[in-house]
């Protein structure tokens, strides 16, 4: 069904190596299991939407499944608004969302708290952009640009590439050797070059690269003298204090966090930030923040505007719990603790794969207590710096 929400731009076709193995297994089977040709979805979501005086609805259909409704197993229930009439109807997603890839990523970017909302009884119509004779890709293109937030201005591009940068990257990413060849080996951690191929362009960042790279920025953090005091956490903090997408972020759980602080014999009182990598759904990498110095919290996020509902309720929680089990008393004052406003807003991805790169920069700028200097276009050569560091496994970089 063509759904007014505002998307990334589609996923690329031309780029397989973009898409996770899962995912594309679970493509390949669900084709397969409807006796349908190799590709068949890719080349349906090409063809052109009926005109509107077709039909009621205009529905985009692979055999006899409309393309955006078609899930592996049922594990959330997302309030959709239809193109045309206006509808709302309950689309059950899978944990491989088989339609389109990121679909509940480009849902939570218009809609931020649609996997908490309840389909309406009653929706009046609306306006909805024109859809006569453009495919169902061409269609998500124009949502995502009539809904992406302005561009800021051009900041202060990175240093360009150092000869040693290039080449510690070609040597991992391109170089000949076994896929189960240990090339960073640090924290107790060991990345082969099987794990680092995700960091080939065009290509989702795994967790192991970037909670290798977070603890980095946690050596270097430690090093500084003028910088700010952080503690970086996993990539598994978020998900563990809210339930995680199992249940939909709605289950606050403070006893999975409750010893972390006290393993890395740290008090988050006295830190200017605690940062954490955040894995949205299975689908999309972003970076939250406790900004202890100015009390609220921060969400950085290269395509979605707002954070989940329970982003700030939850981590207010998180420190009540936290000040009271280590310091034996109330946190003073939690309620006066909320998001604070991004400005200049954060840069903004125009793709559906640099998310990872981008959640790596937002942690290493905003840790030294710098400017996210960075945008869409530095993500190439970003993507070869983040190889390099994670190769080197060395936070004394210039």
């Amino acid at each position: 069904t063509a759904t007014a929400i505002a998307t990334t731009t589609p996923l690329p076709a031309a780029a397989p190596e973009a898409r996770p193995r899962g995912l594309n297994s679970a493509l390949t089977a669900w084709e397969r299991g409807r006796g349908l040709p190799p590709a068949s979805l890719a080349q349906g979501l090409s063809r052109a939407l009926p005109p509107a005086s077709a039909a009621p609805r205009r529905v985009l259909r692979l055999g006899s499944e409309p393309l955006w409704q078609v899930s592996s197993r049922p594990c959330a229930s997302l309030a959709v608004p239809l193109l045309e009439p206006v509808r709302w109807e309950a689309v059950s997603l899978g944990s491989c969302a088989l339609g389109y890839l990121e679909y509940q990523t480009w849902l939570q970017r218009m809609v931020p708290a649609a996997d908490l909302r309840a389909p309406p009884e009653e929706v009046t119509e609306a306006s909805a952009p024109p859809a006569d004779g453009l495919s169902g890709l061409e269609l998500l293109r124009q949502l995502c640009q009539a809904a992406r937030p302005p561009s800021p201005p051009r900041r202060r591009a990175p240093a360009p590439l150092t000869e040693e940068e290039q080449e510690l990257a070609d040597s991992a990413i391109y170089g000949d050797g076994s896929p189960n060849e240990v090339l960073a080996s640090r924290f107790s951690v060991e990345l082969t070059r099987e794990k680092l191929q995700c960091l080939r362009p065009r290509t989702w960042l795994n967790d192991e690269v970037i909670n290798f790279y977070y603890k980095l920025l946690q050596e270097r953090s430690n090093q500084a003298k003028d910088a700010p005091k952080c503690w970086f956490t996993n990539s598994f903090f978020w998900n563990k204090l809210s339930g995680g997408p199992e249940k939909s972020n709605k289950d606050y759980n403070y006893k999975e966090v409750r010893r972390w602080t006290t393993k890395a014999k740290v008090d988050v009182f006295e830190m200017d930030y605690v940062i954490f990598p955040m894995n949205i759904g299975e689908m999309h990498w972003a970076m939250g923040a406790i900004d202890i110095k100015n009390q609220g919290f921060r969400y950085f996020d290269s395509m979605i505007k707002s954070p989940h509902p329970n982003f700030v309720p939850f981590l207010r929680r998180y420190l009540v719990d936290e000040h009271k089990t280590k310091k034996s008393k109330d946190l003073p004052d939690p309620d006066a603790w909320d998001l604070l406003v991004m400005d200049p807003p954060v840069p903004q991805q125009t793709n559906g794969y640099d998310c990872g790169v981008f959640t790596c920069f937002f942690g290493d700028r905003f840790s030294a207590g710098r400017a996210l200097d960075f945008e869409q276009e530095d993500m190439p050569e970003l993507r070869v710096r983040l190889a390099a560091r994670v190769v080197k496994a060395d936070e004394n970089w210039l």
